[in-house]
């Protein structure tokens, strides 16, 4: 059996704890077999959001959710490609595989997401502008997951690099209809080194006929950020805008409906925010 650093993580954490294994289960929503699986090494790639309930339920701080989570982050490829060769995979683990490389490398201090909702009712521009601080050296890449919706496909989005990036690769799923953008820095980061980066995500493709059908926005971070702005302006006001929420493993939460301010603009500003996700949804 292969030795996991991320199961002897969560044992010592859940022994420093003084919880059991069935006490961690009922906290965290995760099985006693999936806890005891972790531990020992037989499951090696569990979902995100499995690690997250953890984190929540053993409440660890900012940086040991960062270490926690970086234990179990596939140890870099020879090339990214190759970690999409097994056809098998269904598209959402390919994503999920995909991303696991940075999972846990680095902590968000702060990051701002802004999006753009056009009269065609299409999310024509999205903005992301991220400080962060490495976990681990060597610390060069992080990942983007962009999702189109009923009036966008994936793979007619462009990412523009603004601050301290530029684009390595891209994978597009078009059944997902989700585009992996790799975010490449200019140079590898030493441990606790802090970093500011800026892309935008652009919506290259045609309009169709008639209005498109988008809903909502939302973004989630992978663990505790210090600072999380998510904000939506609309060229035309919908008639309903309700804020969201949602933990991990869980369902989406509505919080109550927000007014606008005088430039259509719904914004949420939180601190010690995540790991789950934020934003609006709407009705036309």
């Amino acid at each position: 059996m292969r030795q996991s650093p991320g199961g002897t993580w969560l044992h010592r954490l859940r022994r420093e704890s003084g919880r059991t294994q069935g006490e961690l289960s009922r906290l965290s929503g995760v099985s006693v077999r999936t806890i005891r699986g972790l531990e020992r090494g037989e499951i090696l790639t569990p979902q995100i959001a499995t690690l997250q309930q953890l984190v929540l339920a053993l409440q660890l701080g900012p940086q040991a959710q960062a270490e926690f989570m970086h234990a179990w982050a596939t140890p870099p490829q020879a090339g990214f490609d190759e970690l999409l060769v097994d056809p098998n995979l269904s598209e959402v683990e390919q994503i999920d595989a995909l991303t696991r490389s940075a999972l846990g490398s680095y902590r968000v201090i702060s990051q701002v997401w802004r999006t753009r909702v056009s009269a065609g009712r299409r999310l024509v521009h999205t903005a992301c502008h991220s400080a962060v601080v490495a976990v681990e050296d060597r610390l060069d890449r992080v990942f983007n997951v962009q999702s189109g919706d009923a009036g966008t496909r994936a793979e007619d989005l462009e990412f523009v690099p603004l601050l301290g990036c530029r684009l390595g690769n891209r994978w597009d799923f078009a059944e997902s209809n989700v585009a992996v953008f790799e975010v490449v820095l200019p140079r590898q980061l030493a441990k606790g080194e802090p970093h500011a980066y800026a892309y935008e995500i652009l919506d290259r493709g045609e309009p169709g006929r008639g209005l498109a059908d988008s809903d909502g926005f939302v973004w989630g971070p992978p663990h505790t950020a210090r600072s999380v702005i998510v904000s939506v302006e609309f060229e035309v006001a919908p008639a309903r805008v309700t804020r969201l929420e949602r933990a991990p493993g869980q369902d989406f939460v509505p919080l109550g409906d927000v007014e606008l301010d005088d430039a259509n603009r719904a914004s949420l500003v939180m601190e010690d925010a995540g790991p789950g996700a934020f934003g609006f949804t709407w009705t036309w």
